[in-house]
């Protein structure tokens, strides 16, 4: 039976102020009593002109270790760079997003949330109830981009059943075409097809268990970093490395439970990263709504 406060959370902190305000406070207010620490790590670089200031006295009522990484890796692939190889020492492997929660809870459960998800029930509970002895929960694969889910013949319930060929793979990704630029070919270097590109364990709202996950992972094991940025998206690498190891995550769609990226519906919050318009749209969405449902005043969020 799950216990309360056995359960750590990593939360990766790039700009959006208000949005991650509302992601803290609707998580605690639907999960809390399963969580005891937040590990909030804060991006080396931030967006320009970006203050935290009002989103730290926001989050003073709860247990929070603040961690800001001495290395900044964005969305570059560390597996074409020369600084892959420095992913050994523990100052550079921490800025890869959640690495350093990952290494330093002490819970078996971790908890990994996106910055801009609105939690309207108790996801971390029924992850708790549902997870078992599996390496992961979360919704599994980026399906809308993958082929073979457009042919019918894999989704997030199905792929460890659906394990096609190199070949069969490159003529679904002939057929229907590759928003990835060529990429997934990267993936299919090592000779297996299986895992397909696009699988992965969603990282905007997931649990992993450590207790399986650490083993099988850097620095103690032979795994990439979970979410290490490759050729295809963040947990690619990792995905396929522990399932061609016999581990697999459990399928749960989250949806029911909370919603990413909710001020635009579009399930993509790096899009407004690199628009200011868009950005300062879902700022002022966050804000009203912490008004509103949180009852926080003018002058307590300026």
């Amino acid at each position: 039976m799950p216990q309360p406060k056995s359960v750590d959370v990593a939360l990766n902190v790039y700009g959006k102020p208000y949005l991650t305000a509302v992601t803290v406070l609707s998580l605690m207010k639907q999960s809390g009593k399963w969580i005891d620490k937040i590990y909030f790590v804060e991006e080396r670089k931030q967006p320009p002109g970006t203050d935290l200031t009002v989103l730290k006295r926001l989050l003073k009522p709860y247990k929070v270790v603040y961690y800001r990484p001495w290395f900044y890796l964005g969305v570059d692939n560390i597996l074409i760079s020369r600084r892959r190889q420095l992913l050994p020492f523990a100052p550079f492997r921490h800025a890869v997003r959640y690495q350093y929660a990952w290494e330093k809870t002490d819970k078996s459960r971790l908890f990994i949330t996106h910055n801009d998800v609105l939690y309207t029930d108790d996801l971390v509970g029924a992850y708790l109830d549902n997870i078992g002895d599996a390496i992961g929960i979360g919704k599994v694969g980026q399906c809308w981009n993958c082929p073979a889910y457009k042919e019918g013949l894999c989704n997030g319930d199905r792929y460890t059943h659906y394990r096609p060929g190199v070949a069969e793979v490159e003529a679904l990704y002939q057929k229907h075409g590759d928003p990835r630029g060529g990429n997934y070919q990267n993936m299919l270097r090592d000779g297996q097809g299986w895992t397909l590109p696009e699988c992965r364990l969603n990282e905007y709202a997931c649990m992993v268990n450590l207790d399986v996950a650490r083993p099988l992972t850097m620095p103690r094991g032979p795994a990439l970093p979970f979410c290490l940025f490759g050729y295809i998206d963040l947990n690619t690498e990792w995905f396929r490395e522990v399932n061609l190891r016999g581990y697999h995550p459990v399928n749960f769609d989250y949806d029911p439970y909370a919603s990413h990226s909710w001020v635009n519906n579009i399930n993509n919050g790096h899009r407004a990263l690199s628009d200011q318009t868009i950005y300062d749209a879902e700022e002022q969405q966050a804000y009203e709504l912490l008004r509103s449902e949180f009852g926080f005043t003018n002058e307590q969020l300026a």
